[in-house]
């Protein structure tokens, strides 16, 4: 039977809802990764790195040259300094002569004046992704748009649009954690500008006809319970993540990070148990019938990877390998939590 024209549109813009997603998903990977490294200023300015479009790859790039273009905005490091150009200019004999004659002036936003390849590539890989993440988030937009308008269903539209500007909103966030030197909360706020970015293409997905489990009336309540309670924990792990920064720039070594935190920190490994204990009470009903549905058993993985993660960070003085896997486990428990509560419930 040939399907009709709206569930062909439908099905178009559930295809491009997962590719959206998908996108979205390797950014939040993407920005672990960044903060596992150290790498969030990798790139002192925004957009540019360094003022340039294509970020430096050796010193000589970001150290001032004798006789070279520099173009407005360029970004060189000199004197332990970061210093900017307020115009283009060809460069002259000397650094100190340029300065002089306010070719060159301190770079005020922050202070940060480290260049690092490595974290500057890291950094930038970053910024692509959710430069490309956008592109599927705006196609989305249009899509729902033109299903409202054709088939006079707007429902999907909402959560689009809601999604587009979450990823304006972070991607400008992004600007400000950067000119502030990462200050503290703007990375937490950023992380949960991300996590409704994922959300709400989730939930274009479900309004836009993607089929979900039936569940329990019971396991939905407790499911309910089990995203705002994984949410708040997985937002204090964030300020945990901000107190494990301060300490890395005041020098403190990784294997001494654990005995440096403060005391409110062992209150995020103690919550855990929470979290345990409510997403038992959902799983119940399907695991007391002995034939656990498959979603059952994905939350089940996710919760155990989750405690072992949680284990390696105590125990083997958080290996920086564990710290991304442990974010993106709660990410991943958040939002199949937040799929599962749309599920129609078992009669």
């Amino acid at each position: 039977m040939a399907e009709n024209p709206t569930e062909r549109s439908l099905l178009g813009i559930r295809k491009v809802a997962r590719v959206a997603f998908v996108s979205a998903f390797l950014v939040v990977l993407a920005g672990s990764i960044v903060r596992m490294t150290g790498s969030g200023m990798g790139c002192p300015d925004w957009p540019q790195c360094f003022g340039l479009t294509i970020p430096p790859t050796s010193e000589a790039q970001v150290r001032w040259q004798p006789d070279e273009n520099y173009s407005s905005g360029r970004m060189i490091l000199e004197r332990d300094s970061l210093w900017s150009t307020p115009t283009d200019h060809l460069s002259g004999t000397s650094f100190e002569a340029d300065r002089a004659t306010g070719l060159w002036a301190h770079y005020t936003r922050h202070d940060y004046a480290t260049f690092n390849p490595f974290h500057t590539w890291v950094e930038f890989i970053n910024r692509l992704l959710g430069a490309f993440a956008g592109l599927p988030a705006l196609i989305l937009v249009a899509l729902t748009l033109l299903l409202g308008i054709r088939h006079g269903q707007w429902r999907p539209l909402a959560p689009a649009m809601g999604a587009l500007f979450a990823l304006a909103f972070v991607a400008w966030l992004g600007k400000k954690v950067v000119d502030g030197n990462l200050i503290p909360g703007s990375i937490t706020l950023h992380m949960m500008g991300a996590l409704a970015i994922l959300g709400l293409q989730l939930a274009t997905l479900r309004v836009a006809g993607a089929k979900a489990p039936k569940l329990h009336r019971v396991s939905k309540v407790w499911l309910a319970l089990a995203v705002i309670v994984t949410l708040a924990q997985l937002v204090f792990g964030t300020q945990v993540r901000e107190a494990v920064d301060q300490l890395v720039h005041d020098g403190v070594q990784r294997s001494e990070w654990i005995a440096n935190l403060p005391a409110w920190w062992t209150g995020h490994r103690t919550a855990f148990w929470m979290v345990l204990a409510v997403h038992v009470a959902a799983l119940w009903p399907g695991l007391r019938s002995g034939q656990p549905a498959r979603w059952e058993w994905a939350v089940v993985l996710l919760l155990s990877a989750q405690f072992a993660t949680g284990l390696a960070f105590g125990w083997l003085g958080m290996p920086a390998a564990a710290q991304p896997i442990h974010l993106m486990l709660a990410v991943g428990l958040v939002l199949t939590d937040g799929w599962l509560l749309g599920a129609k419930p078992l009669r």
